[in-house]
This record gives C-alpha cells, structure tokens and sequence, in this order.
C-alpha cells in the first residue's frame, strides 16, 4: 500500500476543512497507508483518528521526506490564517498536492502580513502574484482610497500565485475556481473533486429522521422551519433572510414559521438587535454554537435550509451538502461554486434589490411545493454526485498521476533541475555562484512568462 502524509487542520480546530478531513480520511485509508501531520503539541480531538492512524507532530517530517518515505504529499489549504500558517509554510518548501478550499487566500496574507505590522511583506506578496497593478492597489488601500482588498476584490486578487507555482497538483471543489486557476497559471495541473455529503439519508426515513431530531431539540413538530446553518458573519445575509421572514409573518404567508440560526455569531453582526427591531423574538431563535451531531439534527429537524453567501471567495459550502444529503430543499446565493447547481437541486437568489422579494417567493413556493418529490430529486443527484466513495476515486485517480508524472507542474518541474544545477555547479565555481542564480532566475521568469502567454 503506498504510503502518502497528509496536512490537514483537524478538530478541536473549529473549521469545515477539519470536519471534511475526518470524513474523507477513513475513505482515503482504503486505498493508502496515511501519516497525518499535526503542530506539535497539537491533540487531536477525534477519537477514531487517533487510534486507526499513524499520527505525527511537524518535527518529524523533514527527516521522512528527505528519505523519501512518501509517494504523495496532500496538503488541506483555506483562508484562515491561524488553522494553516505552518501548513503553508510546508507547501512552499515541500511541494506536494495541494486541496486548495478557498480560490482566493487574501484573508490569510493579509493576516499573516498586515496584521503582523508588516505592510512590506504585503507588498511584496501582490508584487509576487499581482505585478505592478498589485503595488498600485496597495497604494490606494494604504491612502484610504479604497476599502480593505480583501473585503470587496479578493477575487480579483486572490494572492494564491506563490502557492501555485508550488504545488506538484491543485484539487478544487468546483469548476468555477478550476477555470479561475487556469487562467493564472495553465501549468498547473488541476482537479476538480466536488465535496461528499458525509450522511445521505433514505427517502424513507425523512419523516422519521425529521420526527426524531424535532422531540431532540424541542422543536414543536407543527412548526415550518427554516435554518441557517454554520458561523454567521455579513457575508451570511442573515439579515436579509429576517427581513424575509418579517414580510412573510406581516402578510400571514405561512403560519408557524420558525428561523433557527444554527452557530455562533460575529461580534460585528448584530443580529440580536435587529430582531427585536423587527419584532421577530417569537419567530427568530438563536442557537448559538453546536456540537456537529447538533448540527446535523437542525439540518435534519428542518424543512428547508438557506444557505447565501456574497461576497465570495471562491470558497464552497460543506454545510449545503450536508443539507442536500438530508434530502432538504436549500435557497442559496447564485453566485461561484453555488451557480453550478441545477436548479431543481437549489434555488438561487441574484444580489441585488430583488433578493428579499426573492427569498419570500422562494420560501413561500417551497412551503407550498409537494416535499417528498423535491427530496427524491435531490437525494437521487447527491447519490450520483457527492457521495464519500465517488470523491475519494477523484482523489485517487489524481494523486496518481501526479506521482506517476502523468501530470506534471512544469514551472515547478523547472525550478527544482535549476536547484540542482545550481547546487552541483556552485560547488565547482564558488565565485560564479551568484551569476548562476541570476541567470536562472531570469531564464525561469522568461519560460514562466511565455507559459502563461502561449496557455500550455
């Protein structure tokens, strides 16, 4: 069985990408001999991970790699600084497979920079990945001409060149971010692995399941809810789903109406206030955070799910999975990753004045619309399409043609014979060492340039 190490934040890190690498590890584990890699010191929380892996600290890696242990590196990359600051820093010097869970990373430079007190570092991360068009940007941002980059044009500059040009391979979760990375860096070898449901329910244990998870949570089974589910921040719109909900209790659209708010929520986002503004306290419960077995319960207690998100990073929505494989009929944002759903499978509301009006159509259709052949239509797609097994053969397939070299990052390809170069020629001319490196330098700049030109 060939061996491979895996770089992933894992629980009690509180993050989607832990609860995806507990799920996928068992799966992947039929196919590979796995070694996790974790901070040292770090104690992982889940308990079938400890005793059915081999568990390593950071430490130790070095060593292995440099003996060459490992037939594949995967590593878990996203947007929160504090859950993968070491990992990027194995990325950038041990190129491996990169599962990349946000397209734009601006979020983590930012912090890893600009939160550190070094505007230089961020200055030179946009030159890096951005040009001279980065450097004007910052410019403008520094003289507070516009907003932070981050909040309203990380797509734009999403500052995730430097680990493209270090990844033996990318996996993607969506086709809108694989088309994004193609167009900054062709060389690459890209994947697109779409995110498993972990659970998909049977159509006929819906009414049970729902039955169950409502006397659980002290949910009146009379009641029609709608939940939102995971940390709510204005990229969420939650707002905009209670002004929904306001208009739908004014005009007595639907009785009964319950909105959960599944997770904890941003000290910045006053949500508390504005339910009381709006005189929903019976209508709009908090939960604040939940335990995961909760939260499947919520999605499983609900009858449909809304899940918005603006603006994007290129990210995408284990929890929309996890509601789908419920068989529950979800609303989200059409917009990235979500516009690729059909949209029998979700309804999408367009940003703009007509989102409120929106979600009450949807919402009102949706409580109106026969549910047991709306879940049949959605159970049958994630079956089809996101289940562990099918995910994981994607992986699979993948990771085998990078260590096959089947596929190949040739900038990546590059860079390492010229590291060669330079190391067994050095040693013959020392004085010549630095005209080596700048002519390779140079030489690498030239070819990386005419790759980005010609597509290859």
């Amino acid at each position: 069985m060939r061996k491979i190490a895996y770089f992933s934040p894992l629980n009690p890190i509180r993050s989607g990408i832990s609860d995806y690498s507990e799920d996928l590890l068992p799966e992947l584990a039929k196919t590979y001999d796995i070694e996790i890699y974790i901070s040292n010191g770090f104690q992982i929380e889940n308990n079938y991970i400890k005793e059915n892996f081999v568990v390593r600290e950071y430490a130790e890696f070095p060593k292995r790699y440099g003996e060459k242990q490992y037939s594949a590196i995967l590593y878990h990359m996203g947007n929160n600084f504090s859950a993968h600051q070491e990992i990027y820093d194995f990325i950038i010097k041990y190129p491996g497979i990169v599962v990349l869970h946000d397209y734009s990373l601006h979020h983590f430079f930012a912090a890893k920079t600009l939160e550190k007190g070094n505007l230089q570092a961020y200055r030179d991360e946009m030159l890096y990945c951005h040009g001279q068009e980065g450097l004007d940007e910052v410019d403008r941002f520094v003289n507070g001409v516009i907003p932070p980059i981050w909040e309203n044009d990380s797509l734009r500059y999403p500052l995730n060149l430097r680990i493209l040009d270090h990844s033996a391979g990318v996996i993607v979760h969506s086709q809108f971010a694989k088309n994004l990375l193609h167009e900054q860096a062709s060389y690459v070898p890209i994947e697109v692995v779409p995110i498993p449901a972990p659970h998909i329910s049977r159509l006929d244990d819906l009414d049970l399941e729902k039955e169950k998870s409502r006397k659980e949570l002290n949910i009146d089974q009379n009641d029609f809810v709608i939940s939102a589910l995971g940390y709510a921040n204005p990229t969420k719109r939650i707002d905009k789903i209670i002004e929904a909900i306001e208009i739908i209790k004014s005009k007595k659209l639907i009785d009964n109406i319950k909105f959960y708010i599944v997770g904890e929520i941003a000290p910045s986002y006053p949500l508390q206030e504005l339910v009381k503004k709006r005189k929903l306290e019976n209508e709009v419960i908090f939960t604040g955070y939940v335990e995961l077995e909760d939260f499947d319960k919520y999605i499983a207690a609900s009858d449909m799910c809304i899940n918005l998100r603006y603006p994007t990073q290129g990210e995408n929505s284990a929890s929309l999975l996890k509601i789908l494989g419920h068989g529950k009929p979800v609303i989200a944002t059409n917009i990235g990753s979500f516009s690729e759903f059909p949209d029998t499978i979700v309804s999408k509301v367009s940003i703009g004045e007509n989102e409120v009006s929106a979600l009450v159509n949807y919402i009102v259709r949706i409580f109106k619309t026969d549910n047991i052949s709306l879940s049949k239509e959605i159970i049958k797609f994630a079956n089809e399409n996101h289940t562990l097994s099918y995910s994981c053969n994607k992986y699979i397939h993948f990771i085998e043609d990078v260590a096959q070299g089947k596929q190949i990052n040739i900038f990546l390809g590059m860079r390492l014979f010229f590291n060669r170069y330079t190391s067994i020629y050095s040693s013959y001319y020392d004085n010549m060492k630095d005209i080596i490196h700048n002519n390779i330098d140079e030489l690498s700049n030239v070819f990386y340039s005419k790759v980005g030109e010609n597509d290859v």
